[in-house]
């Protein structure tokens, strides 16, 4: 049974492997399983990369290939490609996008793969983040054009959707690292020997990004004794490795004629060898394998293929996602890709993900709406209950003060009575307002049930006859001097209801004290803090002015 329902996603990678064949692989990114696998045959003539299919064969082969692996129909597939031009270049850093273009389709131009008129070239470039001040660093690939057009229309035919076109170095170079078979820090340089049926290329890299790249054409074959063909490699790439210094030298061979590990013990070079056999020689599975898998069948996966599967979710870790399937197709791109609205393509994929969005937020929003609304009723019925209560509390009184009528009140009555009830008050009033000495002036004055009246005077006198004048209005009452003293030095909380002995000299007070008045407070609330000790203040008043009981 086919395991593409265990993936969400609907994407094939698919690869032109030489040795292999065409290879449909799909993987579980996340956690690094092969879902599934099939490899079918298909003969092309790896030395003429660039026109080597017989395009009728191929779109069988694919269209079986598909079926067989159960990818439906509508499935995203990313294709991977023999690299047939892979370039690194220095460019001076003033070049703008017109005139790197231009030196791009110069170099193409006098490669050999395309000196025939026929075979135009499609391309794909980028900038690389190691680029400086005074260079841009571009690395650019191309194949043939009528090739991947051909392709492009085949895929569309088989109802299947072309999402990209890469390049096998760049594709074996991202399996490398998702599979975990390099690990290199960002800041470190590092050489990669890939070695193909014809071709042997030597890729400086520091971490993941493009370097240089070198490529030296080889003649092996299997005509050849297997001690011919290693020399054959090793004399192709000893000065270059020689002139190449880095940390490390990882072998990589994609041929069954070459062995890696033979190939990295006949090499001399002065750092670390790595190896890795990506051809028959392949010990183990790339990845883990889905149980539908044998070990055997899983030990044939090419890099190529893993590549192409996992390019749609390793985007953000490569600096160099290159596509040959873009817009210098013409009109076979367009057609197959769809508009792209301020950034957005408007696949159905996106218009159905963003519908999606868009559903779930205005839901949210409407029930949010709906919240307010209910919550703002509750509060409405809330006041509306409250007025209601009010209404009938009103109502309940208007029925029991009915007989109460306007014509029963008597201003005059009113008037006596309140004059009879607020008597003791309005004497107090009385008092205050016609008894106060000269000399004597009120601060306040809080005549209620209980009296407290405070003030200010320039001499003991006056403060004295004011007392008596208000204590002789009522003497049962509890009324009491509490307060006497000089402005700012106060004589204590002390009660006085009479005075003995001589009266003191006011002026000679207020001048050894060097004070101008004094305060004062009578009241019949009875004080309950303890009463201060004597100050300073209290020993400069003549004779110590003390309390005087009742």
């Amino acid at each position: 049974m086919s395991l593409n329902l265990i993936n969400k996603k609907n994407i094939y990678g698919v690869s032109v492997t030489p040795d292999i064949g065409i290879e449909v692989a799909q993987i579980d990114y996340e956690k690094g399983i092969l879902l599934n696998y099939l490899s079918k045959p298909f003969e092309f003539d790896t030395k003429m990369q660039n026109t080597s299919f017989d395009l009728d064969i191929f779109k069988e082969v694919l269209h079986d290939a598909l079926l067989e692996i159960g990818a439906p129909q509508g499935s995203e597939i990313i294709l991977t490609l023999p690299t047939a031009i892979f370039n690194v270049k220095d460019w001076p850093a003033s070049m703008d996008t017109a005139q790197i273009i231009n030196n791009i389709e110069d170099e193409i131009a006098e490669n050999p793969l395309f000196q025939n008129e026929m075979d135009e070239p499609i391309y794909d470039w980028k900038t690389m983040p190691n680029s400086t001040i005074q260079f841009n660093k571009i690395v650019y690939t191309a194949l043939n054009k009528s090739l991947v057009t051909e392709i492009a229309i085949q895929i569309q035919d088989l109802k299947y959707k072309l999402v990209a076109i890469d390049t096998s170095l760049n594709a074996c170079l991202n399996a490398l690292i998702y599979s975990n078979r390099v690990e290199v820090d960002r800041d470190t340089v590092w050489v990669m020997l890939v070695v193909e049926n014809n071709c042997c290329r030597i890729v400086t890299m520091q971490g993941r990004i493009y370097v240089d790249c070198i490529e030296e054409k080889i003649n092996i074959g299997k005509v050849l004794e297997d001690a011919e063909n290693y020399d054959v490699v090793v004399n192709a790439v000893r000065s270059i490795l020689k002139n190449t210094p880095s940390s490390m030298l990882y072998v990589l061979s994609k041929t069954d004629l070459i062995s890696a590990k033979i190939l990295a013990d006949k090499l001399q070079y002065k750092s670390q060898i790595v190896h890795m056999e990506a051809n028959m020689y392949a010990s183990e599975p790339l990845l883990e394998l889905a149980p539908s898998i044998a070990p055997e069948a899983g030990k044939l996966v090419s890099l190529d293929v893993v590549g192409a599967a996992i390019r749609k979710d390793y985007g953000d870790n490569s600096v160099a996602q290159f596509n040959m399937f873009n817009k210098l197709l013409g009109d076979i791109y367009t057609s197959q890709v769809p508009p792209v609205f301020k950034g957005i393509e408007l696949s159905i994929e996106n218009m159905l993900k963003y519908g999606i969005a868009i559903a779930i937020v205005l839901f949210v929003a409407a029930f949010s709406m709906l919240f307010i609304i209910n919550k703002a009723m509750v509060n409405q019925d809330a006041k509306l209950q409250k007025i209601n209560e009010d209404i009938a509390a009103i109502d309940k009184f208007l029925e029991e003060n009915k007989d109460i009528s306007s014509n029963k009140f008597s201003e005059p009555d009113e008037i006596k009575s309140g004059l009879i009830e607020n008597k003791h008050i309005y004497s107090y009033y009385t008092i205050v307002g016609t008894e106060i000495p000269k000399k004597l002036w009120l601060t306040s004055l809080d005549i209620g049930q209980h009296i407290t009246i405070t003030g200010q005077a320039d001499n003991l006198e006056s403060v004295y006859s004011f007392y008596r004048n208000i204590k002789d209005y009522n003497p049962s009452s509890e009324i009491k001097l509490q307060k006497l003293g000089l402005a700012g030095k106060s004589i204590g909380n002390k009660e006085f209801s009479e005075i003995e002995g001589d009266t003191p000299d006011t002026d000679s007070i207020l001048t050894s004290l060097n004070a101008d008045f004094y305060e004062f407070r009578i009241s019949d609330i009875a004080e309950s803090a303890k009463k201060p000790e004597k100050t300073e203040s209290n020993d400069n008043l003549p004779n110590n002015l003390e309390p005087i009981e009742e």
